[in-house]
């Protein structure tokens, strides 16, 4: 099952970070990092999401300024490939909170809710082993 990060640019380190904590976890993570220059980044975006079974999708401040992430987030909701396999995750909401709305389909998802300038992830990681069990059950 590969996993799609949905990210604002400005949070790319925090999104690489997360990436290697679920690869480490043994997942296969999308990483626009292997686009090569001359390639057509929207067709290799849109062909990773179209590819990947479940996102995780940061929400920061910059998400509201970035809207690749909420893009992606409606993409996924509405895409067979993710069937409920969408993890927001409100990063510094205290801060996100102050600064801009957050969306209310977020918050009746269950969010993940990261803090902190050494975030841990095991939460994250913990939601998408349940969900990808949940994925390769229904296959079955």
């Amino acid at each position: 099952m590969q996993i799609f990060i949905s990210h604002a640019r400005a949070d790319a380190a925090l999104a690489q970070a997360l990436s290697s904590a679920l690869e480490t976890a043994g997942f296969s993570v999308w990483n626009p990092d292997n686009i090569l220059p001359g390639d057509n980044w929207r067709k290799e975006f849109g062909a990773a999401l179209e590819s990947s079974e479940l996102m995780v999708a940061l929400f920061s401040r910059h998400a509201k300024e970035d809207t690749n992430v909420t893009r992606d987030v409606q993409f996924a909701l509405t895409s067979g490939n993710y069937r409920g396999r969408v993890v927001p995750v409100l990063v510094d909401f205290v801060t996100f909170v102050a600064g801009s709305e957050v969306p209310w389909v977020l918050l009746r998802m269950d969010p993940v809710y990261l803090t902190g300038a050494s975030p841990d992830f095991s939460e994250i990681v913990n939601r998408v082993r349940g969900l990808a069990g949940t994925a390769s059950n229904a296959s079955r």
